[in-house]
């Protein structure tokens, strides 16, 4: 597990991401403080920064964290998965990225 290896950053601030339709077209918000806004940051470089081949996850998988409202986000949130798009031992991409 990822955590093994380093330490999540701590919750800041308030972040909320979630779907919305208008018009017919579904979008995602993602609405923070200052400081939600720099914890998302901060997320995203740990997961970007991860040592992928360092941890004891199977080859060909990918880090992922899962982000839960009211733990990680604000109650407004839907649940939010944050994903590396390059297979361990691989750097295979998904297909849809190709």
């Amino acid at each position: 597990m990822m955590a093994e290896q380093t330490r999540l950053p701590d919750r800041q601030g308030k972040i909320d991401i979630y779907p919305e339709c208008q018009s017919g077209r579904t979008g995602v918000t993602i609405i923070g403080t200052p400081e939600g806004l720099r914890y998302l940051s901060r997320l995203l470089d740990f997961l970007a920064d991860y040592d992928q081949d360092g941890s004891d996850a199977p080859a060909e998988t990918r880090e992922h964290l899962h982000l839960h409202p009211l733990l990680q986000l604000g109650k407004h949130s839907c649940e939010v998965e944050l994903c590396r798009a390059d297979a361990k031992g691989t750097g295979e991409l998904p297909s849809f990225m190709q």
